[in-house]
């Protein structure tokens, strides 16, 4: 499949293209109305219109949790990062003035409530520091890229909480105008009330937590149930290494489903995204997460020193959403380090143009030691085989020592349960 992307394939004027869009939004909707980085441009004093290539983001400072934390009793942080618009601001703009005289002010009136009330409220889960909530709009765009179309049947069963993956999984299906229903997981239904649903449902798809879902068919498998339709397996909320993830592509060839797409996703509160993995065959092995250039400006910079990264290199990932409402951040440092880097190459699966694909991210606290090469899809195909190879040897190791023949990898899983 072959895309054309909206934006700029060469990677430098995509980067220029994305900075237009950063000052742009800088200007005309964080700076007049955040109150902390009003404060923090003027401070620093910096011009959004001086933000004019990579290097020139340096001026910006870091925002950290703890930026959220409050430095004064009764101060409320997270409030301050929260865009409250000032009316009269927006009601002398040249473009509002347009809107007004060609539909009229309360349909301005109308669009601008749409743009920046709060609708939605999530958290960070807390694991780190102290949960801190953040606000969405009727303006945040969410969904997730993983070859769905409209005619599946999808099942949510992420747990239901203020957090943001049962969230994106409600409203990407909601956007995207595809069924879903969202089962709220285990404690909100059980095990059993999953399981019914999906016995009924018969989903095409189904995202959930490595465990729980692995957990769900397992017992399925046991029961000698049945589900052809099974297309797309959706991780988040928590790590997927390989080896969970081949047990879940065993686990479905048992239930019937021949050909399977396990894909995992990185996400996190604070920017409101979440990015998925392309549907790659299962021997060729990831391309990294698709970056959506018009949604994200993304950094890699060396954890310790907060210095950019070059291109294919390992680091701590920065975000800065480009079209966010709500509460909004800028430059985020979000603790987690990616392997594989930033890099700019066409998907070798879908053909998308994207402008960077992620490699796979895993927290700071456990950085690699190693230095990422430029990837490659040959280089990443062979690292995949090498981690197959080596859980093949180990477990016909294991079949060898409980002198057992040696089975495949459905097989094996099965031998394991008993």
């Amino acid at each position: 499949m072959n895309h054309k992307s909206p934006w700029p394939s060469n990677p430098r004027s995509l980067r220029e293209w994305q900075l237009a869009r950063l000052r742009s939004h800088l200007r005309t909707t964080v700076l007049p109305f955040s109150a902390h980085y009003g404060a923090q441009f003027r401070r620093e004093g910096i011009d959004p219109a001086q933000l004019r290539t990579p290097d020139d983001l340096r001026r910006i400072p870091f925002t950290t949790k703890n930026d959220f934390l409050p430095g004064v009793r009764g101060a409320d942080p997270v409030r301050d990062f929260i865009l409250q618009p000032d009316r009269a601001v927006l009601t002398r703009r040249p473009a509002t003035i347009v809107r007004a005289l060609l539909r009229g002010k309360q349909a301005v009136a109308d669009g601008f409530e749409r743009e920046f009330r709060p609708l939605l409220l999530t958290s960070t889960t807390g694991r780190s520091a102290e949960p801190v909530p953040f606000l969405y709009t009727a303006h945040a765009r969410l969904y997730k890229d993983c070859g769905a179309t409209r005619e599946m049947r999808m099942l949510n069963l992420f747990p239901f909480a203020p957090h943001l993956a049962f969230w994106i999984a409600h409203y990407g299906g909601v956007e995207f105008g595809v069924f879903v229903l969202g089962t709220g997981g285990g404690k909100v239904m059980g095990t059993d009330g999953n399981l019914r649903l999906i016995r009924k449902i018969k989903p095409d798809a189904i995202m959930g937590m490595p465990t729980f879902l692995y957990h769900l068919l397992t017992e399925l498998a046991h029961e000698g149930c049945v589900l052809p339709n099974l297309r797309k397996i959706v991780l988040g909320g928590e790590k997927a290494p390989l080896g969970m993830r081949n047990k879940l592509r065993a686990l479905s060839r048992d239930l019937g489903a021949e050909r399977v797409d396990v894909l995992r996703t990185y996400g996190f509160t604070e920017a409101k995204l979440a990015w998925v993995e392309c549907p790659f065959e299962e021997d060729a092995g990831s391309a990294g997460y698709h970056i959506h250039p018009d949604l994200a400006l993304i950094e890699i910079v060396d954890p310790k020193t907060g210095e950019p990264r070059g291109e294919g290199e390992p680091g701590e990932i920065v975000c800065t959403p480009l079209d966010a409402r709500g509460s909004v951040v800028v430059r985020y440092r979000t603790g987690d380090c990616t392997d594989g880097g930033l890099f700019h190459e066409p998907c070798p699966y879908c053909g998308a143009r994207v402008f960077a694909q992620l490699g796979n991210s895993r927290p700071s606290a456990r950085q690699a030691q190693r230095h990422a090469r430029r990837f490659q899809p040959a280089r990443a195909r062979a690292r995949q085989r090498g981690a197959r190879e080596h859980l093949a040897a180990r477990d016909s190791e294991k079949a060898r020592r409980s002198a057992r023949p040696r089975r495949t990898g459905a097989a094996r899983l099965q031998v394991r349960r008993r």
